[in-house]
């Protein structure tokens, strides 16, 4: 795996999940770049997520991890594309079943929408994590602020 990049290839997805997403893929005359789009695009979406759910910043983030966070952080994302491919996008879901009305609420779509193991992986790299510290001038003088989950 290499931890230089934060971006999964189809080659490593395919290594840890056994899945070859391009054979997968149908609809597009070019399978390889249909599998690279969803890589791409799940890719951009949990980094949104972190980056909006737990005030972070994974692009400049990502270089000072060590290299165990980068692991970690490569496994939450194949484990959120794996979810993805198997279960369907829940975060594109409107919950709304036009024949019965509301099937889902908002909030129950969007705690479906993350993995549990993309969740985990998260978790111990760091991301998991609400806390906001004080970088100013006078940082040790407020400890972490946690915000709940």
């Amino acid at each position: 795996m290499d931890l230089q990049t934060k971006n999964i290839t189809l080659d490593e997805f395919k290594e840890w999940a056994g899945i070859d997403l391009q054979a997968q893929m149908k609809g597009d005359d070019n399978p390889s770049a249909t599998a690279q789009a969803f890589l791409n695009r799940e890719a951009y979406r949990l980094e949104t997520f972190i980056d909006s759910a737990f005030y972070r910043n994974v692009k400049k983030e990502y270089p000072n991890f060590t290299d165990y966070q980068k692991e970690h952080y490569k496994h939450a994302l194949m484990e959120q594309i794996l979810y993805v491919f198997k279960n369907g996008d829940i975060s594109v879901d409107s919950g709304y079943d036009p024949d019965d009305g509301v099937k889902a609420a908002t909030g129950t779509l969007n705690e479906k929408s993350i993995a549990p193991n993309a969740k985990r992986e998260l978790m111990l790299c760091g991301l998991w994590c609400r806390e906001i510290r004080n970088h100013g001038r006078n940082a040790g003088d407020a400890g972490p602020i946690w915000w709940g989950i």
